[in-house]
């Protein structure tokens, strides 16, 4: 059955432009906080030596957490796996990854929860898309749209609080310096992006798909299924009904993969139309 549902899906991934979301890729959890932290390897561990409590500062299991300080080694996102008391309270917290000894360093931490599938590194200030998507659409800091720029544009000093982003390949997105981090605030972008295929099939898993192409998975999985050895049925009779069955399910699913193909041809030919009057934008250069 996952099996089936799997090629549906990818069915129509091969026909559809994508389904258009936007989501919350990265919401700061915390504010820039100056603390005073000893790291220990062998336990991937972090402890705060004013005694504070992790929990009434905002963090929680599953965050992402940056740290940067003078002589600072752990920099780079580590996720949060417990919380737990040291001295009587919550100011230990154990990571994932591997962490480097480092002891009683004056720096900042600050955490954010990063959406399943994305990745974000705070010291860059680049956010890393999950796969599946085929078009980044826009990107908005805190809800305020960005400008897209050229690379030089968005690595600039000048442009360091400035409301821009640059795309780096096809699915990393680099944001100016300063803009984004300063105090509590989300990432959001508007995609499109393919259905996602199953990994596991159980009385609970819930198939992600637009509420206009259920009917349509629904014939193709009937169709997969039926077409299948071992569910061509037993005995004249119910291998004449299954036999119907399958052509009527057949019939309906090709059609309807057809007339995806075709909505897509005719929106493809309304789009090419205005991409002669587009003009990408200005000059980078004009905004020093």
């Amino acid at each position: 059955l996952q099996q089936d549902t799997n090629r549906v899906i990818r069915d129509i991934n091969m026909k559809i432009h994508g389904i258009t979301d936007t989501e919350t890729a990265v919401e700061q959890a915390t504010d820039d906080l100056e603390l005073q932290l000893t790291f220990l390897n062998a336990t991937k561990e972090v402890f705060d030596v004013a005694v504070g409590n992790f929990e009434t500062m905002g963090f929680v299991v599953g965050q992402t957490v940056f740290f940067s300080g003078t002589g600072a080694l752990n920099v780079t996102g580590l996720t949060i796996t417990a919380i737990q008391n040291k001295f009587s309270i919550n100011d230990s917290m154990i990571f994932s990854e591997t962490v480097q000894d480092d002891a009683l360093i004056d720096g900042i931490l600050v955490g954010f929860n990063v959406l399943t599938g994305y990745s974000w590194d705070e010291v860059n200030q680049e956010l890393e898309l999950k796969s599946g998507v085929k078009q980044l659409m826009d990107v908005f800091v805190n809800d305020v749209a960005l400008t897209k720029k050229e690379h030089d544009v968005v690595y600039h000093a000048d442009n360091a609080d400035e409301a821009f982003y640059t795309q780096l390949g096809r699915s990393t997105i680099k944001l100016t310096e300063s803009y984004f981090g300063a105090e509590d605030g989300t990432i959001k972008v508007k995609i499109l992006e393919m259905l996602t295929e199953l990994t596991t099939s159980t009385y609970t898993t819930v198939i992600d798909i637009p509420l206009q192409y259920e009917t349509l998975l629904e014939q193709g999985v009937l169709y997969y299924l039926l077409s299948r050895p071992k569910h061509a049925g037993t005995g004249t009779a119910m291998q004449g009904v299954t036999a119907d069955l399958k052509k009527s399910a057949s019939a309906f699913y090709f059609s309807a993969i057809g007339d995806l193909e075709r909505v897509e041809i005719e929106r493809e030919s309304d789009t090419n139309r205005y991409d002669f009057d587009y003009k990408y934008q200005e000059n980078p250069r004009a905004d020093y």
